[in-house]
């Protein structure tokens, strides 16, 4: 199983823009094969987390060269991101009930 970590604040100025790419993106990720998952936690401070799960490696590929999410990661990148932070990783163990 594949994990992204992604620790994000958004620029309030571009609030309504990330919620329409957010919501986009949510669609076409769920048809992506070996898509398992994702949760979101929102801080009083603004800074949130998105934690992502996929199958394996080639799915977590799949959805991180998809060209949407490209076009995306680039205007976040450019101005609706304040802050962020990715991890990627391959998780080894879990333990789960």
């Amino acid at each position: 199983m594949i994990v992204g970590a992604f620790k994000f604040k958004v620029n309030e100025k571009y609030r309504e823009e990330f919620e329409k790419l957010y919501a986009h993106a949510r669609k076409y990720v769920s048809m992506i094969d070996g898509y398992e998952g994702h949760e979101v936690f929102y801080r009083e401070n603004g800074h949130n987390m998105l934690v992502v799960y996929f199958r394996d490696k080639d799915s977590f590929i799949k959805w991180d060269e998809h060209p949407e999410h490209k076009k995306y990661k680039q205007r976040g990148k450019e101005e609706i991101f304040e802050s962020y932070d990715v991890s990627v990783g391959e998780i080894f163990e879990r333990h789960k009930k």
